[in-house]
């Protein structure tokens, strides 16, 4: 069953909006409790906030979380372009050999700012922060993954599913 994703929210008492996302649900499979997955949409300045910002292991059998940093992409533009020559092919070729010498790391997260932009995307997710839990719920305006999830398993428990 598909259903319009505007028609499906709804504002709990923290004020944070919870959007049903049924044509992702995983209908006809069982749920397992415990473990949840957290796609976090955020930006640099907007860091995730509580264990799960210092300590990847902090949730370790409760969640697995992938942060996704929206603004990536455009800040390491940004830097590309610092202090460039006037002339436009050599600046050109500063440029290409700042991305060339770009750290594997910097292209990582490029990528994933890119991957993160395009779940974003898919997912119909229209502002950040946000958290999207298991495919099924986004969570906004919270940057802590343990604040999202007990939202989350409240909703849940309230038979929104």
């Amino acid at each position: 069953m598909i259903r319009n994703l505007h028609s499906l929210s709804f504002v709990v008492p923290v004020r944070i909006i919870l959007v049903l996302f049924a044509g992702v649900a995983q209908a006809g499979r069982p749920v397992e409790v415990n473990q949840h997955i957290a796609e976090v949409f955020t930006t640099t300045d907007v860091p995730i906030v509580g264990e799960a910002g210092t300590n990847s292991q902090a949730f370790h059998g409760q969640a697995e979380f992938h942060v996704y940093e929206l603004d990536r992409i455009r800040r390491t533009e940004a830097n590309l372009s610092q202090g460039l020559p006037v002339d436009p092919e050599q600046s050109k070729r500063v440029v290409l050999q700042r991305f060339q010498q770009l750290s594997e790391e910097d292209r990582a997260r490029m990528q994933r700012a890119a991957m993160g932009l395009a779940k974003a995307m898919q997912y119909g997710v229209d502002r950040y922060p946000a958290i999207v839990l298991d495919g099924e719920a986004v969570v906004y305006g919270v940057t802590d993954v343990q604040t999202a999830l007990a939202y989350y398993r409240a909703w849940r428990q309230e038979g929104k599913r």
